[in-house]
Order: structure tokens, then C-alpha cells, then sequence
């Protein structure tokens, strides 16, 4: 079987056959979800704004038209 199969036989025994449980998730876990994924997702937007200049940069030369073709057409 491949990983595909296995992972999806094991899904479907999880919620299907297996009773549900009387579980809960303590109030503290949002807290610290917060205190983990926060400073992540600020540091990677912290690091867009210090290089959005490149970033930008890089983006318009991969759609912009090569200085080939505009050197070109002023030829014409």
C-alpha cells in the first residue's frame, strides 16, 4: 500500500469506528498558540517590509520586458 492509502484508511478509522471522546482543550491553549505563532508571522512581516524594496524589484523584472526587447522595438 502506499503512504496515500495507508494515512487515508487511518483517517477514516479515526473518525468513523473509533467512539468519540469527552475531551477538551484548556482555555491556556489558545494563550499559548497566540505566544508561539504571533512573533512568527511578525518576524516574517517584519522581514518583508526591511526588503520590500528588493522584493519588488525582483518581481517586476521577472513580469517586466527584457532590456532586449526594448532596445529592439526603439530600433525599429
Amino acid at each position: 500500500m502506499n503512504f496515500a492509502t495507508v494515512v487515508s484508511l487511518l483517517l477514516f478509522i479515526n473518525f468513523v469506528i473509533v467512539p468519540s471522546a469527552d475531551a477538551y482543550i484548556d482555555p491556556n491553549t489558545g494563550g499559548f498558540f497566540f505566544q508561539t505563532v504571533a512573533p512568527f508571522v511578525y518576524g516574517i512581516l517584519g522581514v518583508i517590509v526591511v526588503f520590500w524594496k528588493r522584493i519588488t524589484g525582483y518581481v517586476s523584472g521577472l513580469f517586466g520586458k527584457n532590456k532586449e526587447q526594448d532596445s529592439s522595438s526603439e530600433k525599429e
